[in-house]
């Protein structure tokens, strides 16, 4: 127990990438009741999914969050902030945790010699209005890469760069984006769960600030119209038993080595059905067109921004692939586990990935996969998808694909202001 006895909040990642959890005293953070929730699966409607093991027809069953030693580190506020992980009330790990998901994937990756590394390039609007209504910030000094006041003359991002520093989530740099009012931070490239765990907090944190100031904050994948979106863009490399970068090859022409280039062919053969996990929502879809930089078409590239797998021109330690496809609103931790699994496929079965492309990839990109068309057809690519179900899992693929078919419907049945006055005024 710390003299202080500080308060601890004790944070999960349900299957969107939202967080929940309990606010704890420290000298209780080895409680042995864990800190039983319950066991129920609901969509941003806030209302049950009915599915076996999980929900009503079971009777709400207990689940534990039990904290991994590891996690813990000072918030963004006051007191200390941590994550755990899922178990059912008799101590099997719950199917349903996505940090366990992901550990398992990584031992995949460990079990050949390899450590995966990874980095988040996170992207984000600030708003003058916490709903959002006012559109994006008024930035009269905007340029893109602007610092101070020509990225954000609130001061907000200031204060958010100095609670991630207090809460150790390693924020390499920030700087505005594209449009004014939008942000990109780098986050420090680490072995994969911990990268996941800094960027799902990282996105907490700033949402927060932001909120405290009577401002908003939004990785939603586009929110404005005529806007760019919000990337949430993935860095991988793995780490050899020395340390070293196993993807950099200083024989290899290119500077990549040969697992590097099984690794993208990987990821290309499971390009369309990771569009559910890297674009999983409807908006999602409207950042996820030819020509808007986003990874739509699957295609890899050196140094090339027009391709979704990018080899950025740094090499030897710093050889990586840079997948641009996802948005901020993939789970973090399920994007992760994504990229790792398609990439690990490709490196068992020894895939060959087809020439880089060159120049405008997104106008020629030939015969090459593209992302799916909607949310719906990222769900049926994502259940025929034999390595990326067994990575998740069943029980949580089911809940994911059902909580998503749930919030298609409720799409469909919704009257938008777009119709209204397109179609009110003349009809």
């Amino acid at each position: 127990m710390s003299d202080s006895d500080e308060r601890i909040r004790l944070l999960f990642t349900d299957v969107l990438g939202l967080s929940h959890g309990k606010v704890v005293r420290d000298s209780h953070r080895d409680h042995p009741t864990h800190y039983a929730i319950t066991v129920m699966i609901q969509g941003l409607d806030l209302e049950f999914d009915d599915i076996t093991n999980y929900s009503v027809g079971d009777g709400f069953p207990d689940m534990e969050a039990r904290l991994d030693p590891a996690t813990v580190r000072p918030s963004w506020d006051n007191g200390l902030i941590a994550m755990t992980n899922l178990h059912f009330s008799d101590g099997r790990p719950l199917p349903l945790c996505a940090r366990t998901r992901l550990a398992e994937q990584v031992s995949k990756w460990r079990n050949l010699g390899l450590d995966p590394m990874i980095g988040f390039e996170m992207e984000f609007f600030l708003s003058e209005d916490p709903a959002l209504k006012s559109g994006p910030l008024n930035v009269p000094m905007h340029r893109v890469y602007g610092t101070g006041p020509g990225a954000d003359p609130s001061g907000l991002l200031d204060a958010i760069h100095d609670a991630g520093h207090r809460a150790h989530l390693d924020i390499e740099g920030v700087n505005g984006e594209f449009h004014p009012g939008q942000v990109e931070a780098s986050l420090r490239y680490r072995d994969a769960l911990t990268a996941s765990d800094a960027a799902f907090l990282f996105r907490d944190m700033v949402r927060e600030i932001a909120l405290a100031r009577g401002m908003g904050a939004t990785f939603m994948a586009r929110p404005f119209d005529g806007l760019v979106g919000n990337g949430m863009h993935l860095n991988m490399s793995a780490n050899d038993s020395t340390g070293a970068n196993a993807f950099a090859d200083t024989s290899a022409a290119d500077g990549i080595s040969q697992l590097c280039r099984h690794a993208i062919a990987g990821l290309i053969e499971h390009h369309t059905a990771l569009s559910a996990l890297f674009a999983p929502t409807i908006n999602s879809y409207k950042r996820l067109r030819p020509g808007m930089l986003a990874g739509y078409y699957g295609t890899w590239g050196l140094d090339n921004r027009l391709t979704s797998i990018r080899i950025p021109g740094q090499r030897g330690s710093a050889t990586r692939i840079e997948h641009r496809t996802p948005d901020g609103t993939a789970s973090p931790h399920l994007a992760s586990l994504g990229l790792l699994a398609a990439a690990l496929d490709g490196v068992e079965r020894k895939l060959e990935p087809p020439a880089p492309s060159a120049g405008n990839a997104e106008e020629n990109p030939g015969e090459v996969p593209a992302v799916a068309a909607s949310l719906g057809e990222a769900l049926v690519s994502l259940e025929a998808d034999q390595v990326l179900v067994d990575a998740l899992g069943e029980d949580l693929t089911n809940v994911f694909t059902t909580i998503k078919r749930a919030e298609i419907a409720r799409w469909e049945q919704t009257v938008t202001d777009w119709e209204v006055t397109t179609y009110g005024r003349v009809y």
